[in-house]
């Protein structure tokens, strides 16, 4: 029987990391990788990310068994465009965007014969390159599976293996819901940053005040390392609960304008007391990794070993 293939589309931290994470498990699959940078796939086979790489998207592809795109959510419908004539029926596709709607509305081009799981993992750490590529970069952390009604039942369970395989913990949400939680988690902390060092910036005394920006100003203002177009993709296919957390934000804001204007110190002091707890109980929680549900990664289950590398490939049936 053939050997199972698994397609990386986009070799940088999170697809080098898949790669290395799937290659540490005991297997019986080719993994495939593609970027339209050369340098990231010679980085990727150096570092045993990926057995072997095609620099042709559609040849990358139309051997694959599952497909992991691992690219900015801009890339993903002009990449399912390209390859959804050319895909094994029964492939399953998992992609890694931040935002879930525009992503799920783009894979309605590809075939019945062919699944889609919008995917998001969750990372712990922040500033990381792809010199930071891991197999222990997903390790006990969260990770956002957004079925439709319409997904086939083994779609999901492959899905949900693959992400306990590379050391994650899934969860299932709606892609409407998950797309309102980012938001407020992503989307609008990326607007805040970036209107930060332009309301700075644009002061007459930047030029002193740049010479005094250490550290905090640094870590408020950093952005992933994204281009201003992928940026733009990623808040417009969200602007509605990013402009909702925007208001918030601003009501907030306008709260401690208040109370600095009226010399309410005990107001601030309560502020800052409440915003600290707040903030250590949520990394207290995440270093635990357990949040509602508590437990240990499981052990891999059968579906995903029957279908790479402990069995025969069994390709999901559409419902």
């Amino acid at each position: 029987m053939s050997q199972s293939q698994i397609t990386i589309i986009g070799l940088g931290l999170i697809g080098t990391s898949l790669g290395l994470a799937l290659q540490r498990n005991e297997n019986d699959f080719l993994i495939v990788g593609h970027d339209k940078d050369r340098s990231a796939t010679s980085q990727a086979k150096k570092l045993g990310a990926i057995d072997k790489s095609d620099w042709n998207l559609i040849n990358a592809c139309d051997t694959a068994d599952l497909i992991l795109l691992a690219i900015p959510a801009a890339g993903i419908p002009p990449t399912l465009e390209i390859i959804s004539g050319d895909l094994k029926p029964g492939c399953l596709i998992i992609d890694t965007a931040t935002i879930k709607s525009p992503i799920l509305e783009a894979a309605t081009v590809l075939p019945d014969n062919v699944h889609f799981v919008g995917g998001d993992p969750v990372l712990s750490a922040s500033n990381l390159t792809i010199e930071d590529a891991s197999a222990d970069l997903f390790k006990d952390g969260s990770w956002a599976l957004c079925p439709t009604a319409d997904t086939a039942p083994d779609a999901i369970r492959i899905a949900s293996d693959l992400v306990i395989s590379v050391g994650a913990h899934p969860f299932f949400l709606d892609a409407a819901e998950h797309d309102g939680l980012m938001a407020a988690v992503d989307g609008m902390p990326t607007l805040l940053s970036a209107a930060v060092v332009q309301a700075v910036s644009q002061s007459p005394a930047w030029r002193e005040i740049r010479r005094m920006a250490g550290s905090q100003f640094e870590t408020i203002t950093q952005l992933p390392g994204f281009s201003p177009a992928d940026f733009a993709t990623a808040v417009q296919g969200n602007r509605d609960n990013i402009v909702y957390w925007i208001d918030a934000m601003i009501e907030e804001l306008t709260e401690w304008k208040y109370a600095l204007q009226g010399a309410e110190e005990e107001a601030i002091v309560e502020r800052f007391a409440d915003a600290i707890e707040r903030r250590d109980q949520w990394l207290a929680l995440r270093a635990k990794g357990e949040w509602e549900v508590s437990g240990s990664v499981q052990e891999t289950p059968s579906l995903w070993r029957q279908m790479f590398g402990f069995g025969g490939r069994r390709s999901p049936d559409k419902s």
